[in-house]
């Protein structure tokens, strides 16, 4: 018995041993003989998971044509691939020199904060202004506060983020150099990376930058090229303030919407459309799981789950019309410039000006032009870029009178002067205090307490009036009429009609940015005035009455107003979104008209509208001059509107505002107008860019027709 059971013991060692030398076999096989051949195909298999950016939506105008689109670019990343700070440091380098050298931009937002040449602070901090917001960028960058102490000049700033406590930079780097590396470093820090959230360095770059990287790939672990869908505009200035323009997502907007998805780097909307939208433009990202070495180079692509592009966007927006409002503006401003005649009040300093058309049936808006306008591809170049920031420091400059970045048509706010004067004749016809054919005759002169008022027209010397009913006094413009009317109605019954028309509050229109305005009124002043200015005189009415006192609107209001008394009362929300797409060509949403109608007698609005027209077709019009060879068929009816600005004692004067609202046909109305031109002089100078806007409508600029052609292809061109 003892000698089997010695047996199987021994039979047991034999097999263990036996099993002990394979295992040492096959380690020596893994570890020594083909070590470094299983070790390379190890490092292939390192698995990472990449997302891959969906493109934005498209955005077109009414008729198709595209406005906003995608273009394919190229851009660098870098991943973390656990290089050695010295490691780091020189790749990054080699990196930007590459770069450089190929006049490429690349990602630097610590040129916002300190600058190399000069060694200086950068804009973002640079102004004594702006000290807080130095005191704190530097407060972050320094970790003890013995080190922000010693901070109080730009080269200490350089040196302790060279030095020890920041990055470490090796002395053998020259200060050009040691801030160049300084700039990937610090976005870095600020945004972090990883192997699967890799730093963006630079975007759309050349064909030929990314051929010397490929080329070069070795030298530059954990550096990637990826395609990825770039935003372009076709007509970037004169759509700049509708569209907007995207951008990267700040540290603010981030901490906002990364539960929504949104990651370090993701471009998103800054302005306009591209903000108001977004949540239509921006796409579902997909993946794509690649393997890796450990270098972070890309070995093998596995599989893709492709991303879903954003919803395509259809603008009210005619961008033949857009470009003609644009084109008009500035044609008009120069040549009211260049008309300076002081003896009439135009001194040559009209400067911007805004226009909106709008479609009086639907609300649709067709055209919204701001000038002057600026290049939105400012805003989305990278921090690297400087001519970009110099461009983006002009558009910005407190000093810039002409202030490019503001969208007058929404947020600009004027005294809308005698384009107010149809809101008091509704008022007064409305209260029962007048009836159309009432006559009051005119003396030139409007006498109140110890003051003289005079009719523009008598103080240059042209007389006056004399007999006048509502036809005539809106024809003429008459103020002497409606500084009466005024006064009869009184302030807070004007101020009610006004609102009625949506004057002195938002319309709603969908894009940011949109001005309240204010409605002259004693309700106004009492909330916003102190002792005497709190006070409301028989003084305030009477100019409230003409457009003047305290009223300010925005050009957006003004054409609203005028095409609610166009459409018989309708007041619609205007609005610059059609439709939104999906990729499969359904419709996801679609903007339906909303209007409120407005209490106002069918009568009341014929009697205005009948002195509308004759402000423009009638032999004693404001307007008359400017469309005496529009067609019969296409009457348009309309107000000018010259309301006098603040001037300074002691300085220069500057001219009036000038102002023209105007709808047509006048007896089946499609399409209102409003135009403003800062210190445009008189109103008949807005006039003009009303009519470019109309002949484009209605398509007589592009051949002769005549009135029964017009009349058979009226208001088709846009539908």
């Amino acid at each position: 018995m003892k000698e089997k059971l010695k047996d199987r013991f021994n039979i047991l060692a034999i097999a263990f041993v036996l099993i002990a030398i394979v295992m040492t076999v096959q380690l020596a096989n893994l570890q020594i003989i083909n070590g470094k051949k299983y070790d390379e195909e190890s490092q292939k298999r390192l698995l990472r998971e990449r997302r891959i950016i969906a493109p934005r939506g498209n955005v077109y105008d009414r008729n198709g044509i595209p406005l906003a689109v995608n273009k394919v670019g190229f851009t660098v990343r870098l991943s973390n691939t656990k290089l050695k700070r010295a490691q780091l440091d020189d790749l990054v380098l080699r990196l930007i020199q590459v770069l450089e050298k190929n006049n490429e931009s690349y990602t630097n937002n610590l040129s916002k904060y300190l600058t190399l040449t000069p060694l200086d602070y950068g804009p973002s901090i640079k102004d004594n202004k702006k000290i807080k917001d130095r005191e704190r960028w530097i407060k972050d960058m320094a970790v003890k506060k013995e080190d922000i102490e010693k901070m109080t000049s730009p080269r200490e700033i350089f040196e302790y983020l060279r030095g020890e406590s920041k990055f470490n930079i090796d002395p053998k780097y020259s200060d050009e150099d040691a801030y160049k590396i300084m700039t990937l470093r610090y976005e870095i820090l600020i945004n972090g990376y990883s192997s699967v959230n890799p730093l963006c360095v630079a975007k759309n770059i050349k064909r030929v930058t990314v051929a010397q990287l490929e080329e070069r790939n070795y030298e530059f672990p954990g550096v990637t090229i990826e395609t990825e869908p770039l935003r372009k505009y076709s007509d970037p200035v004169n759509t700049a303030h509708i569209l907007g323009y995207v951008g990267t997502i700040s540290a603010e907007e981030y901490q906002e919407l990364k539960d929504e998805g949104y990651y370090m780097n993701d471009s998103l909307g800054k302005a306009g459309i591209e903000v108001a939208a977004e949540k239509y433009l921006r796409g579902i990202d997909g993946q794509k799981r690649i393997e890796v070495d450990l270098a972070g180079r890309l070995t093998q692509e596995l599989n893709t789950n492709p991303p879903e592009p954003g919803k395509d966007v259809i603008l009210t927006l005619d961008s033949n019309l857009q470009r003609v409002a644009m084109e008009s503006l500035e044609a008009n401003i120069k040549k009211i410039r260049s008309e300076k005649d002081e003896k009439h009040e135009n001194f040559g300093d009209a400067n911007v000006g805004a226009a909106v058309a709008m479609d009086v049936r639907t609300g649709e808006v067709l055209a919204m032009a701001s000038y002057p306008s600026y290049d939105p591809s400012v805003y989305m170049a990278p921090a690297g870029d400087t001519e970009a920031q110099k461009i983006k420091e002009q558009l910005n400059a407190k000093d810039n009178e002409e202030k490019p970045l503001i969208n007058r048509a929404i947020n600009g706010i004027y005294a809308p002067g005698s384009t107010f004067k149809p809101i008091t004749a509704i008022a007064g016809l409305e209260e029962g205090i007048i009836k159309p054919n009432d006559y009051y005759y005119d003396t030139g002169t409007y006498k109140l307490g110890n003051s003289v008022f005079k009719c523009l027209e008598y103080r240059l010397g042209y007389g006056p009036h004399r007999e006048l009913n509502l036809t005539r006094a809106l024809a003429t413009s008459c103020n002497i009429y409606f500084y009466d009317l005024g006064l009869r109605v009184g302030s807070e019954r004007m101020a009610k009609w006004a609102r009625l028309f949506g004057l002195g509050q938002k319309t709603g229109i969908d894009i940011p940015g949109e001005s309240r305005g204010i409605v002259s009124s004693k309700e106004y002043v009492k909330a916003n005035y102190t002792g005497e200015f709190a006070k409301w005189y028989d003084g305030n009415t009477i100019q409230s009455a003409i457009g003047q006192s305290y009223h300010n609107y925005t050009p957006i209001q003004l054409v609203n107003y005028i095409a609610t008394i166009a459409n018989g009362g309708q007041k619609f929300k205007p609005y610059l979104i059609k439709k939104v797409v999906k990729y499969d060509g359904s419709i996801a949403n679609e903007t339906k008209p909303e209007y409120e109608q407005v209490p106002v007698k069918k009568e009341t609005l014929e009697a205005v509208r009948a002195g509308l027209a004759e402000v423009v077709s009638g032999v004693e019009g404001t307007a008359t001059t400017v469309f005496k060879d529009f067609p019969k068929s296409i009457q348009v009816a309309g107000k000018t509107g010259t309301a006098e600005t603040y001037r300074v004692p002691g300085k220069e004067p500057h001219s009036s505002n000038a102002l023209f609202v105007c709808y047509a046909p006048a007896n089946d109305p499609k399409i209102a107008v409003a135009v403003v031109v800062e210190r445009g002089a008189w109103g008949s100078n807005t006039a003009y860019v009303a009519k470019d806007i109309m002949e484009e409508y209605f398509g007589l600029n592009k051949k002769s027709k005549s009135d029964d052609q017009i009349k058979q292809t009226e208001g088709q061109l846009i539908p």
